[in-house]
């Protein structure tokens, strides 16, 4: 092996993992992102709720049990 056959293995490397690591950011800016805005989506935008996030909604809960405790 000489140093032509060693410099092409060593760009097919880099090249691969390049193409791996643009996948990845690609994954993690698409995918994840569109997860994201779909788990934190209104639910049922005003009808039960009022159109609040998941997170809103377990935020009232919690001030709701906070409210019973203090009135037993």
């Amino acid at each position: 092996m000489d140093v032509g056959d060693t410099v092409g293995i060593v760009a097919t490397v880099l090249g691969i993992l390049a193409l791996m690591g643009t996948g990845l950011v690609w994954l993690i800016r698409n995918v994840v992102r569109d997860e994201i805005k779909k788990a934190t989506m209104p639910i049922q935008p005003g009808y039960r709720n009022g159109g609040e996030s998941l997170a809103d909604l377990a935020q009232k809960v919690d001030r709701l049990i906070a409210r019973m405790e203090n009135t037993q």
